[in-house]
């Protein structure tokens, strides 16, 4: 999405700081009015006839009609969101393909130009991958859960992975943007991050009743994820580290210092002239 943004080295993570904050806000927020409002008879909410714990809430505290307002409203909320969750997907795959990193990247990387200059095919691409794994969810609840976890642990490690090979391989050729911590700062952040989405990680991966599972309460995510990340795995060692060396950048070596320059051609990366230009 960064790469669509005006001024993206300041906006994004600005945006990125302003949205965590709101949801933080607007949730606890959120939290205390549940909380105040909530019936002490805990077993009726979650063993509610309408299967729905918010629902129960809604309904104890405003009626019929009002709790039939707002569960509309979530129900377009949520899918405003996955609609937002799905132009972010559909441009990340695209990201990847253009650099040649997905199955099929010459198909995927295609921009239609008709439908406004967008990834159309990553679009589709993403939304069938999105209902295949909806499917999912009409198995059993333990298949709902095991998907919805799967968001957890797998955003985590997405988030994670670029985070621990910046502070614990590029600290050499890392080159800060306009919006930075200082040195003093970043890699303790950094640190303080990656412990937080492990716990994450962790955390999604135990059972939802507790110890000793069955069958039924048994949360699959493990399962899940294994499957997902050894699968890429395989891909990787299997096939792609044959041809793929990384994503396509472009920096100006003006711009970086000896040592970053002598990191990057470490790492066996080409630093090329382009337009009479060093880049």
């Amino acid at each position: 999405m960064s790469e669509e943004a005006r001024n993206a080295s300041k906006a994004v993570p600005v945006g990125i700081i302003a949205s965590s904050a709101s949801c933080w806000l607007f949730g606890f927020i959120l939290m205390i009015v549940i909380a105040a409002t909530i019936n002490p008879d805990l077993e009726s909410v979650t063993g509610s006839k309408f299967g729905q714990p918010m629902a129960q809430i809604y309904y104890d505290a405003l009626g019929k009609h009002a709790t039939m307002g707002l569960m509309s409203l979530l129900f377009i909320v949520q899918f405003m969101m996955g609609i937002s969750i799905l132009v972010a997907a559909s441009r990340q795959a695209w990201a990847f393909s253009r650099d040649g990193a997905l199955p099929f990247s010459s198909f995927f990387r295609h921009i239609s130009k008709r439908f406004g200059v967008i990834p159309l095919r990553a679009v589709w691409g993403c939304a069938f991958l999105a209902a295949i794994l909806g499917l999912l969810t009409l198995i059993a609840p333990a298949a709902a859960q095991a998907v919805f976890s799967l968001a957890v642990a797998a955003n985590n490690l997405a988030w994670g992975l670029p985070i621990f090979c910046r502070v614990a391989f590029g600290q050499k050729k890392f080159k800060p943007g306009p919006f930075y911590t200082g040195d003093r700062f970043s890699v303790p952040i950094a640190w303080t991050a990656l412990l937080f989405l492990s716990f994450g990680i962790l955390l999604s991966m135990f059972p939802v009743g507790g110890p000793n599972p069955t069958l039924e309460t048994m949360n699959y995510t493990i399962v899940i994820n294994s499957a997902v990340w050894g699968g890429a795995l395989a891909y990787y060692y299997i096939d792609a580290r044959k041809w793929f060396t990384g994503p396509k950048i472009t920096i100006a070596t003006d711009e970086l210092s000896e040592a970053q320059q002598v990191a990057i051609r470490e790492e066996g990366l080409d630093v090329k002239v382009v337009e009479g230009e060093e880049k």
